[in-house]
């Protein structure tokens, strides 16, 4: 391909090309952040895409599925659904304390996952009892 020519394809946002992601988030599973800001205590449902430029900001929930288009933004204390996201609710003081308090819940079960099963499983030491029980030198 010719330079110029994608040099003159190519558009240039001016936005950084990072993702930020601060404490206490909680992002679910098969979400895609493309450069974007994710302030403290936010819940991103699973299979959300953020794109370019997005903000969440802080005690921020956006549910499962969300899309959230370059640029937008998602307020404080906000509850956002959708593709485009839009505004559903206002959450209230008891659902904002209770965003951190998931986000710890996560991590320590996340650590209990890691130390069971990574980085290999444990089931070779039940084959090994099983082998050893029944005799078997293979």
């Amino acid at each position: 391909m010719n330079f110029t020519l994608f040099a003159a394809s190519f558009q240039i946002s001016g936005l950084p090309a990072e993702t930020s992601i601060e404490r206490y988030v909680t992002i679910g599973a098969y979400s895609l952040l493309r450069s974007c800001v994710i302030e403290p205590e936010c819940i991103i449902g699973q299979h959300s895409v953020l794109m370019k430029g997005s903000l969440v900001e802080t005690h921020s929930i956006l549910e499962a599925g969300s899309v959230v288009p370059p640029g937008r933004r998602i307020p404080t204390g906000e509850l956002w659904a959708g593709n485009p996201a839009r505004f559903v609710r206002t959450l209230t003081h008891e659902e904002t304390l209770e965003i951190p308090k998931l986000a710890a819940a996560i991590n320590d079960l996340s650590k209990s996952h890691f130390s069971e099963f990574l980085p290999y499983s444990t089931v070779y030491l039940e084959v090994e009892k099983m082998k050893k029980f029944l005799g078997i030198s293979i």
